[in-house]
């Protein structure tokens, strides 16, 4: 009875303060009312789970009604398979519900017919090539989004389960991908979201292989496609994908709260997939040690020290962010030089040469 007495004070007040205002005041408090309504089932919408191949298209070819500190990231990483090919090609676009600095761009974050937003492709096919980089505008349709300024383009198109890439930089062809769900993985596909309040993430990753062209070269591989929705700030993180040779890959992720010396592991988690086998395995008991700056190694060990990788970088590129704070985002690639799995059914010398991407993020930023 308490909380309808309220809510009915609230009605009222609202009811005679609009009474009082002009036409066009009540115009512009009812759009300011719908904004606001817009926005909250947006996040609604966020929160839900999500499961079904039919619900993959409407997220990813979509613009989400961001609130306040919201952001969405298209992100796409290719590695080849094949035999001691270091070659990767990295993709990014995304925009905000604000103005941000990304790499020192100020990156306007406007809405008209699409949106204003950052796009970068870089790739190492021998040495480092940086391909794009700055703003674009974002567009989409039910089956395709492209990121794009005057002379350059990303273009991704498609339905679930075939998708193609198309890369452009002052109208040359750079890239041109045939994107496709691998025949025996069972999850080729995963949602996920977590919320607290006001605040948190929602994404879908895919994780498919593909074929095609890279810098007039044929390039075939394993990819991972992701589209996420942040609400709230950037955290910093570890995440690590190395795919192998024989098409089996190990992925880890690890997002952390740091003030000062004080460190808490969010979540830390590795995972083995036997691609021979179309079987996965889950290991607890992360442990990620850096060593170095300017070509950092790593060891990556799990399940007490039975898993164990060490993992040397070749190439990588740094992204900062800045609004409210200070956000260092940075790409390594890397390769796999010793590998050791114990306990376990899986042979680790029939997976021949790893190579992938390990990122480190660190620092806030809203």
């Amino acid at each position: 009875m308490v909380i309808k007495k309220i809510t009915d004070d609230v009605v009222n007040t609202l009811n005679k303060y609009t009474q009082s205002l002009s036409s066009i005041e009540k115009k512009h408090f009812k759009e300011k009312i719908e904004q606001i309504n817009s926005k909250y089932k947006s996040l609604i919408e966020l929160k839900k789970t999500k499961n079904s191949t039919q619900e993959i298209d409407p997220m990813f070819f979509c613009f989400e009604d961001l609130p306040p500190t919201g952001k969405e990231y298209w992100f796409m990483k290719f590695a080849s398979t094949e035999p001691e090919d270091k070659r990767q090609l990295l993709v990014m676009f995304g925009d905000s519900s604000e103005t941000i600095k990304i790499n020192k761009k100020k990156v306007r974050c406007k809405r008209h017919n699409g949106r204003n937003g950052y796009m970068t492709v870089w790739c190492y096919d021998d040495k480092k090539n940086l391909i794009l980089d700055g703003e674009s505008l974002i567009t989409t349709n039910p089956d395709n989004i492209m990121a794009s300024n005057k002379h350059d383009k990303i273009y991704y198109k498609g339905m679930f389960p075939n998708y193609s890439l198309n890369i452009s930089k002052k109208k040359k062809e750079i890239a041109n991908l045939k994107i496709i769900k691998p025949e025996y993985n069972s999850e080729s596909f995963e949602f996920s979201s977590y919320f607290k309040s006001f605040a948190g993430f929602a994404l879908i990753n895919l994780y498919f292989d593909f074929t095609g062209i890279l810098n007039g070269e044929k390039f075939t591989g394993k990819c991972y496609v992701q589209k996420v929705i942040v609400v709230g700030p950037f955290v910093p993180w570890y995440w690590g994908r190395i795919v192998f040779s024989n098409g089996s890959i190990i992925s880890y992720y690890e997002p952390r709260i740091e003030i000062s010396v004080f460190t808490h592991k969010l979540s830390s988690e590795l995972t083995f997939y036997d691609n021979t086998k179309d079987k996965k395995y889950i290991f607890k008991d992360l442990n990620i040690k850096k060593f170095g700056k300017k070509n950092p190694r790593w060891i990556i060990t799990a399940n007490k020290g039975k898993v164990f990788i060490s993992l040397k970088s070749y190439s990588s590129h740094k992204f900062v962010f800045e609004k409210i704070g200070s956000f260092t985002y940075i790409e390594y690639l890397s390769e796999v030089t010793d590998i050791s799995i114990e306990d376990c059914d899986i042979d680790t010398s029939k997976l021949c040469s790893g190579f992938g991407l390990i990122e480190d993020a660190n620092g806030y930023v809203l």
